[in-house]
């Protein structure tokens, strides 16, 4: 989706604020304004706060904005769209915002279609999920080195009766999915969560939708892996095979915690952002719902990943508690300062944002006057993206050497220039833009070079980085890349060494001048190296014409099952890598040794394949295998068979007895696009339809008193568009009332026995249970029911001096 930039009905006045861009002397009515009531300017950190901004008021909009120091607005843009998550800058100095395009049923956030605009506010790219998925607005991250991790979700449908009490016999099962795309948006890397989880001892809701692992924060750890959070705990996915490395809070916690109590470090861990910071340690803004207070704070800790180990440093808590129980961010700034988001925060003069000093000191805070508005998250970034490091020597020669010093950068000419000429060096602490690669994009560092020559077309130099000045960690695993042209082409891997005593990283290298532009310098360590393993197939379904992401099938269950699939429907096969995937081969034949494949794909980027050509009545088999740069995985196989469209009931299917006003599901299979329709017959005769709008295979249905008791009630269920498609219960069922015992009939006969009358309309059968002490029971007897009534004599009462009874009915 692409959102229409709206015009700003605004007057633009040439004011400066610190690093920012010029105010905006008016606003638009509807507006949400912000007002700060907390300002230290010596103490504040130097830049603009951003945020995108959700209304609960019809008066107010939904906006995105950059706002100062002193409050006030430099951008705004208006957003059409009921809701708006993140607005930041990115690491390339890009901006991104995340508008809905729908909400979800399932979880608290929506779809999104993630923005990606350039520094003068315009559309670039759109992004969303990848392998039919469609993204989710909770989070995104554009790396440095241009790939995409960002989060979807999916619906899996699930017995929950034979997993909780009262559970939904076909409830869809909410489960995340984390998706890492590369430069061209193919899905490089994707976990769910039922791929990696058992539905036993992991779900207990009883609803027809059950939400569960409500993902909201994605980012990549400094080693590689993908570290992501939930409002209950953390985790650390191994990017290499898909597994968890480790669980923190949460009733899996793995860790111990130092300096609070194991349930106070446990419940920290627990929020809407969690961030590992420059000197490894991790920042969390807790939301507070697992606390007793509810009050929303930020922690700090240091994490012992080896002995699993997570020791408290820092906490601020404000005063007076803030309580957001949804959104909400923490960023550590580069004066040691922390700017928290407070989310959903909202009332009067409650905070939307709050800059605090390491001692806890507040130095500027800001609430909504509108106190029925809050922002999802509030970051701060330099705006415009023009801090820059830049020097230009002249008349550059060969054999000489120029120290661009406040670069960090110096040229030893080795061949080139001589005569009047002018070359700069610029450096900004940004990512390159649309970085290409040949090979596996390296973990690109925020810092880009750019080189600017006038009169030189052609030089050869050694050029070097001073890793002091630029703050390379571990210099000696990184590699210098470069490419002609700032924005364009593919970065080249240079011959790079490191002089641990200059601490210089060099390259030898020829540079041509194109428009005075001598080409862009990167910095890049190697990516996890891959591992290839076969992907974990999903079972075969059919695609029936609705979004994939609202129902993907679970993993196979039992290897060497043969699933059943319409063979008039298109037949969707679907997969997750386990780790990386650069591509796939897939092959499906009619015999399980392959020998001669009917569909043969050497390169397959899309995890799944939508296959319309299978013959009626037939078994198939097909196999998907893995390629990445560690070389082929083996084969993981499957099967499925063609069959014609079908329903079938399989509940009420018979001799069912289900009293009125009680709720019970219908249940059924089918492999049909369509819905299906609920009809209810009695004696052979049509009562009503139930249900017309039913697709999940169970629908709770409560027999209404206006139906008659009676043991000839049956089921039907039909295709809404094909009246030739339909099942029928096998036999009658029951719809009965409450059975009664009689009280007035109860007697004691002269030998001893008990008899009474009993009460069952619309069942067949009653069954009369005994107990001497209300908790062992002992069924006595199984009678017929004759319109509604049967007499039960109780043989063995003599037996007992007193004893209760109860009934069970068919």
């Amino acid at each position: 989706m692409n959102v229409k930039k709206i015009g700003l009905l605004c007057l633009l006045v040439a004011a400066m604020m610190t690093s920012c861009l010029k105010l905006i002397a008016q606003l638009p009515a509807d507006f949400p304004h912000i007002t700060v009531s907390n300002y230290i300017p010596s103490a504040v950190s130097p830049g603009c706060v951003f945020m995108a901004v959700a209304s609960k008021m019809p008066e107010v909009g939904v906006y995105l904005m950059i706002v100062t120091n002193n409050g006030s607005i430099i951008w705004h843009e208006k957003l059409a769209v009921p809701e708006i998550y993140d607005f930041k800058v990115l690491p390339n100095g890009h901006l991104a915002c995340a508008p809905f395009i729908a909400a979800h049923s399932w979880t608290t956030g929506g779809d999104a279609v993630h923005q990606i605009r350039n520094e003068n506010y315009a559309l670039r790219e759109t992004i969303t999920g990848g392998n039919g998925y469609v993204a989710d607005s909770h989070d995104f991250q554009l790396l440095p080195n241009g790939n995409v991790l960002q989060f979807g979700y999916y619906l899996t449908e699930v017995d929950m009766s034979q997993i909780v009490p009262g559970g939904h016999p076909a409830a869809l099962v909410s489960g995340g999915v984390v998706q890492e795309l590369d430069a061209q948006r193919n899905v490089i890397f994707q976990w769910r969560t039922w791929d990696h989880y058992p539905f036993t001892g992991n779900v207990t809701g009883t609803n027809a939708v059950i939400e569960d692992f409500d993902l909201n924060t994605i980012d990549q750890d400094t080693d590689g892996n993908i570290l992501i959070a939930t409002p209950e705990w953390t985790k650390k996915i191994n990017r290499q095979n898909g597994e968890t490395l480790w669980h923190l809070g949460g009733t899996e916690n793995q860790f111990t915690f130092i300096g609070v109590t194991q349930q106070e470090g446990s419940n920290d861990f627990g929020g809407h952002n969690f961030k590992r910071l420059p000197n490894g340690h991790v920042l969390i803004y807790d939301n507070g719902s697992k606390t007793g207070t509810g009050n929303s704070r930020v922690h700090e800790y240091v994490l012992d990943e080896v002995n699993k180990e997570a020791t408290w440093v820092w906490t601020y808590a404000p005063s007076l508690g803030i309580q957001a129980w949804h959104g909400g961010s923490v960023q550590r700034l580069a004066n040691g300062n922390t700017l928290i988001g407070w989310g959903s925060a909202s009332g009067d003069k409650t905070p939307a944002f709050t800059e605090v000093t390491p001692a806890g000191q507040k130095v500027f805070e800001a609430y909504f006057t509108n106190i029925k508005v809050e922002s999802y998250r509030a970051l701060r970034f330099n705006w415009p993206p023009t801090n820059k490091l830049e020097l230009t020597k002249l008349e550059l020669a060969t054999g000489n050497t120029y120290v661009f010093t406040s670069t960090g950068v110096t040229l030893e000419v080795l061949d080139g220039g001589g005569g009047y000429n002018e070359f700069t060096v610029t450096r900004q602490p940004y990512a390159p833009v649309d970085p290409i690669f040949q090979e596996t994009a390296p973990r690109v560092l925020p810092v880009r070079v750019k080189m600017f020559a006038i009169a030189i077309p052609t030089l050869t130099a050694t050029v070097s980085f001073d890793a002091l000045s630029f703050g390379f960690s571990q210099p000696t695993n990184l590699t210098i890349y470069y490419r002609s042209q700032a924005g364009q082409g593919s970065f080249i891997p240079q011959p790079t060494d490191y002089n641990p005593l200059t601490h210089a990283l060099r390259t030898t290298l020829t540079m041509n001048s194109t428009a005075d532009e001598m080409g862009e310098f990167i910095f890049g360590y190697p990516d996890l190296p891959d591992v290839a393993f076969a992907p974990l197939l999903a079972r075969p379904e059919n695609y029936r014409g609705i979004q994939t992401h609202e129902v993907i099938a679970p993993p196979l269950a039992t290897t060497g099952v043969v699933y059943t699939v319409n063979r008039q429907l298109p037949i969707s096969l679907s997969w997750s890598p386990k780790g990386m995937a650069r591509w796939y081969e897939l092959e499906i034949a009619t015999n399980q040794a392959f020998t001669t494949p009917i569909i043969a794909v050497t390169y397959q980027t899309a995890a799944y394949y939508l296959w319309s050509n299978a013959l009626p009545n037939t078994t198939y088999f097909y196999r998907v295998k893995t390629w990445n740069d560690a070389g082929v995985s083996g084969w993981s196989t499957g099967a499925f068979q063609t069959v014609a469209p079908a329903v079938q009931v399989t509940t009420p299917n018979g001799g069912e007895a289900w009293r009125r006003g009680v709720k019970n599901f219908i249940r059924w299979n089918d492999n049909l696009a369509e819905r299906v329709v609920i009809d209810l017959y009695k004696a052979g005769d049509f009562l009503k339809s139930l249900n017309t709008n039913s697709s999940a295979g169970g629908y709770q249905w409560e027999a209404g008193l206006d139906l008659v008791p009676g043991s000839d009630y049956f089921i039907k269920i039909r295709s809404a568009t094909n009246a030739t498609v339909f099942d029928t219960s096998d036999a009658t069922f029951s719809i009965i009332d409450a059975p009664t015992i009689n009280a007035a009939s109860v007697t004691r006969l002269p030998d001893g026995r008990v008899t009474f009358s009993l009460s069952a309309p619309g069942a067949v059968q009653a069954t009369v249970l005994g107990s001497t002490n209300l908790t062992v029971w002992h069924a006595l007897q199984t009678m017929t029911v004759t319109n509604g009534s049967a007499v039960f004599t109780d043989a063995t009462g003599a037996s007992f001096a007193s004893r209760w009874y109860r009934l069970r009915v068919l």
